[in-house]
Parts: structure tokens; C-alpha cells; sequence
């Protein structure tokens, strides 16, 4: 009986370590969603994709391209990097292995995956965007954990759908008035500024164009210039709505545009095609062709942004200065004059 307990608990114990084993296996199968690891110094990353066909109609492409976008500029890449980064196609339900990435040596490497398709009629894109951190320690092993947009951890997954069977025809984004963004900077400043603009959809499901994430995609000027935030299709009749505003970001010496411009979207069916009437229309509620910003400079404004005081200004107060020096003078010269004419006047009658 000894025995056998001794079995028994032997057992016990074989299975306790067993289901621990089992649990870090998974665990770290959790935590390394996205890799596969090569070999010492290498690491290969897997992105999955899903692709769904919605009614009968073939879709005329579903190949997606991506875009793999190191944090830091001196990031090892894979080969077919270039300076912006690293950019693949995947089709259809394949995967894509991307890389190998070689790590020379130790530190912590953060990278970013976005999907870089341009909007197409029919086709509903998942715009997620993973932030993917690299450890690799001193003796060159590895490991991946990927983050998704909220923050998560997560596999890098993108789903996408093809809908050409809804009664409708998705509109044309090539037909969709894109406003420019177009910013002024008053002022003199030494070296330009980066300024950041957000478009945010009315409601996070609202088509949004390709870079977009939860809704929203920011772009970035230097200084005076313009950019656009590109176009999108839509597959639902229906009102949709955005704003467009400037990210304050604090510079010092500039006074920040706080107008607001709000995109309204009409979408109605027009024989079988869906159609956009855009309106954009500022604070005022009047209505406008450009996103227009202006942002003031001035370096003597203490990071508050004043204008202060106009060139012309100084120029008028400084005339008025010397009027009135002269005047002064002259007037000093009248009363000098008299009082030597009385002088000689008291002489001569004496």
C-alpha cells in the first residue's frame, strides 16, 4: 500500500508538472504572436490575412499591400528596405513572412505595421495598426510582442471583404472632392515647425480613407504648405460625417487655428450607383473649398503667440518723438531770443 501511495502520488505530482508545462507553452505562445524566430540574431514575422467574398461577384483584385515602418531610423530591415521602410503585397487568405529582420546587437527595436491600400469601390479594408517590440538579449535571441492600436496584445491579423451584391454600386472615390489642408504660418519664425491635422469620422464605422485607425488619420505639414487626406468609397446610402481640426502641439512662440470644418457626406443610389455630395463647412457654418489654418509667430511672445506691436506702430511713435524734441527746441530758442532783445532794450535806454 506504501508503495502503491508512493506511486499515486507520484503520479499526482508527474501531472501537476505536466499541465504547468503545458500552460507556459501556451503562455508563450500568447506572448510571441507574431514571430518566427530563425535563428540566433534573426527573426521572421508572420502576418495573417483574411479575405472574404460577399455575394457572387469576383472582386477584380485582392492583393493588399502593407507597410512594415521602423521607430527608430538605424532599425535593422529586411532586404527591399528603403528609406520610408519595408512594402509587401499579400493575396487573397496567405500569409506573409516578413524578413528575416538581422539583429547585430542587443536593445529593445520598435517597428510599425499599417495597411497602405488605396481605397477601392466594393472593397472594406481593416485599417488596424500594430506596433510590434523587439528584445533581443546579449546572446542575440530574440522575441515579438505586437500591440494592437488600443494598446493589446495581439496576432497581426487583417480581415477584409469584397461587396459588389448590396443592389448597389459603391461610389467612385476618384469622384470624391478631396479639400486640401492649407496652412499659413504669419510671423518669423528661424526654422519651420511640424503641425499636425486630424480627420475623426462622426461615428468609428464611417468609411475613412487608407491609413485611418479607430476612425481617425493625422497628417503632418512643416511650416506653410498644403497636403490632402486622400479618398474613400461608400456601400451604404446614407449621411456621414467628419470633422477636421489642428492638433495644438505646443511649439513655443505660435499662436494655434482652433477653427473647426465639419464634412458632410450625402450618399444617395443614382441608377443602380451610389453618389457623394460633399458640403465642408467652418465655425460659421459657411461654406468653404480649402482647409484652411493660420497660425501666428512671434518671438517675443513668450510662448503665448501675441502679435505685438506693428513696425508701423514703432515708425509713427518714433516720429512723433522727434517732433516733439524739435519743438522743444524751437521753443527754447523763442525764449532765449527774448530774453536777450530785453536785455539790449534796457541797455539802449540807459
Amino acid at each position: 500500500m506504501t508503495i502503491g501511495g508512493i506511486t499515486t502520488q507520484k503520479a499526482k505530482r508527474t501531472g501537476r508538472i505536466l499541465a504547468a508545462a503545458t500552460c507556459l507553452i501556451l503562455m508563450a505562445g500568447l506572448l510571441v504572436p507574431a514571430a518566427l524566430t530563425a535563428g540566433e540574431g534573426e527573426v521572421t514575422l508572420t502576418l495573417r490575412q483574411v479575405f472574404t467574398r460577399i455575394g457572387s461577384t469576383e472582386p477584380p483584385s485582392e492583393t493588399f499591400n502593407y507597410r512594415l515602418t521602423p521607430a527608430q531610423a538605424n532599425n535593422p530591415m529586411p532586404s527591399g528596405s528603403n528609406a520610408g521602410g519595408y512594402s509587401f503585397t499579400v493575396r487573397g487568405t496567405n500569409d506573409a513572412n516578413i524578413g528575416p529582420i538581422r539583429f547585430t546587437n542587443p536593445g529593445e527595436y520598435e517597428y510599425e505595421i499599417s495597411h497602405t491600400t488605396a481605397s477601392a469601390p466594393g472593397y472594406t479594408y481593416d485599417q488596424e495598426r500594430y506596433t510590434l517590440k523587439i528584445l533581443v538579449e546579449r546572446d542575440l535571441t530574440a522575441s515579438v510582442l505586437a500591440y494592437n492600436a488600443a494598446g493589446f496584445k495581439a496576432a497581426m491579423q487583417y480581415a477584409h471583404a469584397y461587396n459588389h451584391d448590396d443592389g448597389f454600386r459603391p461610389s467612385d472615390p476618384k469622384l470624391m472632392t478631396d479639400p486640401p489642408i492649407v496652412k499659413t504660418v504669419s510671423g518669423n519664425p528661424s526654422k519651420p515647425s511640424a503641425f499636425t491635422f486630424k480627420l475623426a469620422a462622426g461615428k468609428p464605422t464611417n468609411p475613412m480613407p487608407a491609413g485611418s485607425a479607430n476612425g481617425v488619420k493625422s497628417v503632418q505639414i512643416n511650416g506653410s504648405g498644403q497636403t490632402e487626406f486622400g479618398t474613400w468609397s461608400y456601400t451604404t446610402e446614407g449621411t456621414y460625417y467628419y470633422t477636421v481640426s489642428e492638433v495644438a502641439s505646443g511649439v513655443s512662440g505660435y499662436t494655434y487655428d482652433t477653427m473647426t470644418y465639419t464634412i458632410t457626406d450625402s450618399v444617395k443610389a443614382v441608377n443602380g450607383q451610389l453618389v457623394v455630395t460633399r458640403v465642408v463647412t467652418n465655425n460659421a457654418n459657411k461654406q468653404v473649398t480649402a482647409l484652411t489654418f493660420i497660425n501666428k509667430y512671434s518671438s517675443s511672445s513668450g510662448g503665448g503667440g501675441s502679435d505685438g506691436p506693428k513696425t508701423g506702430d514703432d515708425a509713427d511713435v518714433n516720429l512723433y518723438a522727434i517732433l516733439f524734441c524739435a519743438a522743444g527746441v524751437a521753443a527754447l530758442g523763442s525764449v532765449g531770443y527774448l530774453v536777450l532783445a530785453g536785455r539790449r532794450r534796457r541797455k539802449d535806454s540807459k
